[in-house]
């Protein structure tokens, strides 16, 4: 009998009636697994990445509240995003400008 020092991984396969998806692995790593690579970059770099990518992420989320005002005041009324436009896009740019 094997000690548990010489065993590396244990595998659990399904049957085919429940099989749903990949087996279960119960010691050791499953087979294919690679760690997470760690991220090249210049320590100098990444307090201007922080800032441009919350910027990216406040201009999705002004982007997203003027297409969602937009399509409400299209189905309200006639022409509705063209009447309210300066309203929708106003509230879209506060989203933008906060800090």
């Amino acid at each position: 009998m094997a000690s548990k020092e010489d065993v590396q991984s244990a595998t659990v396969l399904r049957s085919e009636e429940s099989f749903g998806g990949s087996p279960d692995v119960l010691l050791g790593s499953a087979p294919g697994k690679k760690k997470k690579k760690k991220k090249k970059q210049a320590a100098a770099l990444k307090p201007f990445e922080k800032a441009i990518f919350k910027e990216a992420k406040r201009l999705d989320e002004a982007t997203k509240v003027y297409k969602d005002r937009h399509s409400k005041s299209n189905k309200k009324k006639k022409n509705g995003w063209i009447k309210d436009l300066p309203k929708n896009y106003s509230k879209a740019m506060s989203k933008l400008m906060k800090f």
